[in-house]
């Protein structure tokens, strides 16, 4: 039998370099921002659980929520993974549009998106 190699031996804040929240894009990465890749930029020098979030999103457009799902990683550090990627122009962002209807209560409240996403991811 092969020895299994742990993936969690580094720590998320080596990942990020300290950082806990994105120096930039702060105000773009909800988790229900839309990623996809460009694919038009050399992938030297990224982290492997940067190349992963890359891949996912290779195929269309993913929700972050969706991209922290398919990399196991925290949704704190694929927001600051994502961010990085964003700033060097491996991504680029679709912020969902806001629903026509102005009644506030005819709207999809975090919790019923957040269930829709984990029930999207399950099925995967």
């Amino acid at each position: 039998m092969r020895p299994r190699r742990r993936q969690d031996l580094v720590r998320p804040f080596v990942l990020t370099g300290g950082r806990a929240r994105p120096t930039r894009n702060t105000h773009v990465l909800d988790v229900v921002t839309m990623v996809t890749a460009t694919g038009d930029r050399p992938l030297y020098g990224l982290q492997p659980e940067q190349l992963a979030m890359i891949e996912a999103c290779r195929d269309g457009y993913l929700a972050v929520i969706e991209v922290a799902g398919h990399t196991g990683l925290p949704l704190t550090l694929t927001r600051v993974l994502l961010a990085d990627l964003l700033d060097t122009g491996h991504l680029v962002t679709r912020v969902a549009e806001p629903p026509a209807a102005t009644n506030r209560a005819a709207e999809p409240t975090d919790v019923d998106i957040l269930e829709r996403l984990l029930h999207g991811l399950k099925a995967l």
